[in-house]
Parts: C-alpha cells; structure tokens; sequence
C-alpha cells in the first residue's frame, strides 16, 4: 500500500525495471492474510546475481494457478471478492507470462483501474539510460521535464543533493500509516503490511481514498 500512495501520488509513474533484481523482495512474493494470519504468496523465479528486473522469468507458471486458488481458498467470504478475483483470473487467463516484470506492471495498470485512478506510468527501459542510482533518477526526471521526486525515507541514503538542487529539483518524502479496515479473521484483529490486494477484496470502494488518507508528503529540506 505504501507503494501504491506513491504511485497515486505522482503525475508520472516510473516503474524501475532496468535495475538489479533483489531476490525475495516484493516483486515475487507478497504478504495475505489467512485464518492462521500472515503468509507469502510467492513466484518462484529464474535469476542470477546480476539480472535487470525485466529479464527475471517466471520459475514454474503452475505456481500462478497455485496463487489464484490460494487467493479464492482465502477470500471468497470478502466483500469484493468476485469484482477483484474475476479481473485477476481474466488478466492471467488471456496472457502467458514468461518474465515476472510483466505480470507486474499488469497487475499495478489494473489494480489502479479497480480503484478508478489516473497515473501516466512510464517504464525506465524505454528511456535507454546508462547511468545508475540516484544519476539514473535525476536523469529520468529530467528526461521527463518534471521537477519534483517522491521517495521512501531509504531512498534518502543515496541522493546527493546537492545535484538535485543544482537541476532545481524538489524532493519529498513520502510516509504511510496504516488505520484500521475490514478484514477477515477478526480474531486475529488487525494485521498491516499486507498486499493491496487484501484492500481491494475487503474495501474496494474505499481503497483509494484510505492509501491516500494514510499517506503523507513531506518536503526535504538539504
């Protein structure tokens, strides 16, 4: 969710998928919540120490079919459930994945669709950039012709402002706090950090005002 605030948040999107791949990060597995509490969904992949997000392979596609059941096993009884499942079971049903990068950003246009958003994204390979880290940022602001970033308090540890300020370019960074929403399994009582996707079977309607309700900017001063 956090993730998605910042997409909501910006004029321009840019998905980073000529970057390292990091194993066992969210781009192949995610939290859910089920009657025992968290758990993973995970896709197994085909990566080396080197890979570029958008040449990272689906492992075994079988295990997607695993997760689309997991998903129905977990949340039917939710209030949204057959909206969102359908377009997820619709979207993996009329594509053959091969790369993990494109289930991805499939997922991210669609999940933004649900919540009726309207965010310009953009792909980092389609800039053809050579340069990394924070140069590779600023050159894909700049490219974009935009002056401002939005970044995790992380990201904070690799910009040198001072070639942001020299570009006149602001930054902020962005928090999320989680309130509340309907769940299942109360018993359990609240459980954060889970994929968007617990938010959009429970709470479909409200989903896009509650990540930017729990979101916030602030502007970095160097």
């Amino acid at each position: 969710m956090p993730y998605f605030y910042k997409i909501l948040k910006s004029e321009v999107f840019v998905i980073l998928d000529d970057v390292q791949y990091q194993k066992n990060g969210f781009q192949n597995r995610n939290l859910i919540k089920t009657p025992t509490g968290s758990s993973y969904l995970t896709i197994p992949v085909i990566s080396s120490s080197n890979s570029l997000i958008k040449d990272v392979k689906i492992g075994n596609k079988i295990y997607i079919s695993k997760i689309l059941k997991t998903l129905k096993n977990n949340y039917s009884k939710a209030k949204y459930f057959r909206a969102v499942f359908d377009e997820i079971n619709n979207l993996i049903e009329k594509n053959n994945y091969i790369k993990l990068s494109q289930l991805n950003n499939d997922l991210i246009l669609l999940f933004l669709k649900l919540m009726n958003a309207n965010v310009k994204i953009k792909y980092s390979s389609d800039f053809n950039l050579s340069s990394k880290k924070d140069d590779l940022i600023l050159d894909l602001i700049l490219a974009l012709k935009q002056n401002n970033y939005i970044t995790g308090s992380g990201g904070l540890n690799y910009i040198n402002f001072e070639k942001f300020n020299k570009n006149k370019i602001e930054l902020y960074e962005y928090n999320f706090n989680y309130i509340n929403y309907q769940q299942l399994w109360k018993k359990l009582g609240f459980i954060k950090n889970l994929s968007i996707v617990d938010l959009l079977f429970n709470e479909l309607e409200q989903a896009k005002d509650y990540i930017l309700t729990n979101g916030s900017l602030n502007i970095i001063k160097s």
